[in-house]
């Protein structure tokens, strides 16, 4: 690959690996690829790992390797990647994301709207013209954290955040937006909600169906719709999968 890796200790049995690159989105697709490569070799000595933007924590179990021997493992792991990163960069699957914007599911839409001077039909439009980037999955259970080149606002977050936020709700903060898999507490701005499930419990080795690289494509929908797709149960996937 054409970064390298930084490597710290971080406790007795973890390792803070940061991806230094030209860009951010070498950086980005460095960390994601590498994470894959790890999760897909399941070596013995890991215990979890969490990738961000340009950085993976690995936690290992300090009785069969330690600090030296698990970056060993990295760094060679590393350097065989080969094709990984680019096509990350390229772009993975793309699913569409039904979403009810406004009114008890999205109630922020007409603030935001309001703080970035356009009208909240507008804001739909903005928000649903272009499919935004998975960069990475994390807690809680799934949350899919997405950003998109052409998306230049930034949104303030709540000052007193919500105690729950119910699940499938969209939210804006910053310049990301990410989708609430389960009820959680939250303080990113909710402006939708999707019918879709998106945690399968089923029994399935993936409890999302997307991953770093993939795109999640919000489409308005009426409360008719919302209601049709809510009773039947389906979860993110599979209409695209069908």
């Amino acid at each position: 690959m054409t970064g390298r890796l930084e490597v710290r200790p971080y406790g007795d049995a973890g390792l803070l690996v940061g991806v230094l690159g030209d860009d951010y989105e070498t950086r980005w697709s460095m960390t994601q690829a590498l994470a894959a490569a790890v999760r897909e070799a399941r070596p013995p000595w890991l215990v979890d790992l969490v990738a961000t933007y340009d950085h993976l924590f690995v936690t290992f179990d300090p009785g069969s390797r330690d600090h030296h021997g698990v970056e060993t493992s990295l760094r060679e792991l590393d350097d065989a990647l080969g094709e990984e990163a680019a096509a990350l960069e390229a772009g993975g699957r793309t699913f569409t994301v039904p979403v009810l914007f406004g009114g008890e599911g999205g109630p922020d839409l007409d603030d935001v709207a309001g703080e970035l001077g356009v009208s909240a039909d507008s804001l739909v439009e903005r928000l649903s013209a272009e499919p935004w980037r998975v960069r990475f999955v994390a807690s809680p259970v799934g949350t899919p954290f997405t950003d998109r080149p052409d998306w230049e606002a930034s949104v303030p977050r709540m000052k007193a955040p919500r105690v729950a936020v119910p699940p499938g709700s969209i939210a804006l903060s910053g310049s990301q937006s990410i989708i609430y898999p389960v009820k959680s507490p939250g303080g990113w701005r909710l402006v939708g909600r999707t019918p879709l499930r998106l945690v399968d419990a089923s029994g399935s080795d993936d409890l999302v169906a997307y991953r770093a690289g993939d795109l999640l494509e919000y489409q308005p929908i009426d409360a008719d719709r919302f209601a049709e797709l809510a009773e039947q149960g389906a979860h993110l996937g599979d209409e695209d999968e069908a």
